[in-house]
């Protein structure tokens, strides 16, 4: 068995080895066109004896896919965003792309740049407050794919997003302690902007 480190190997070894093209071994490598059994399974031995490892930035800008999505966020620490990022992973990794997570402010102006983007991902899930919308809009006529959570898609831009009902689920509390409590003097109750919670408004109805 050869033993050179995996950096001292490259692609042209893999090939020649293998009795293929250079072309045919980043077909097998990057998926982008299907080879023959017989021919995979060749290199895919190749590649084990050579101990040769692809190199990530190299397939990246060969497939011009960074294979990772990335979601970014207002915090990292509130109770409220490990179910949401453990759900998102559970389906990002079933899809066979690693997961990015970061957190930002849209208000934050001590460091412009984004940590997530077109740069390190194939796409990106955003929670309402860590872009602005001269921010989105950017990303999203540069073609980069995009995911709004909590927030509506800029004006024109027609972005997907997933939000919460709250109007809806408001009238139907309201109607609830009217209709089965039969409540007559109802209190909404929200805190003011500036007292937002890091995970959101703190709030409560309050019924006599």
């Amino acid at each position: 068995m050869d033993q050179r480190r995996p950096s001292s190997v490259t692609i042209r070894d893999v090939a020649q080895k293998a009795g293929v093209s250079v072309a045919t071994v980043s077909r097998y490598i990057n998926r982008s066109v299907p080879v023959s059994a017989e021919v995979a399974e060749r290199i895919h031995k190749v590649m084990e004896e050579l101990n040769y490892v692809p190199h990530a930035a190299a397939r990246q800008l060969a497939t011009q896919k960074a294979h990772a999505i990335g979601v970014l966020l207002t915090d990292m620490f509130s109770d409220f965003f490990p179910p949401l990022i453990g759900g998102i992973e559970s389906i990002v990794q079933q899809e066979g792309y690693n997961l990015l997570v970061a957190s930002r402010h849209a208000r934050d102006e001590v460091d412009a740049q984004i940590p997530i983007g077109p740069h390190n991902s194939d796409g990106m899930i955003v929670f309402a407050g860590s872009l602005d919308d001269s921010e989105i809009l950017k990303l999203h006529q540069a073609g980069f794919p995009l995911v709004l959570i909590y927030r509506a898609s800029p004006e024109g831009a027609n972005i997907p997003s997933v939000t919460i009902g709250n109007k809806r689920a408001t009238r139907n509390l309201i109607d609830h302690l009217i209709e089965i409590h039969h409540r007559s003097r109802i209190v909404l109750y929200v805190a003011p902007p500036a007292k937002k919670t890091r995970s959101g408004v703190r709030g409560a109805i309050k019924s006599r």
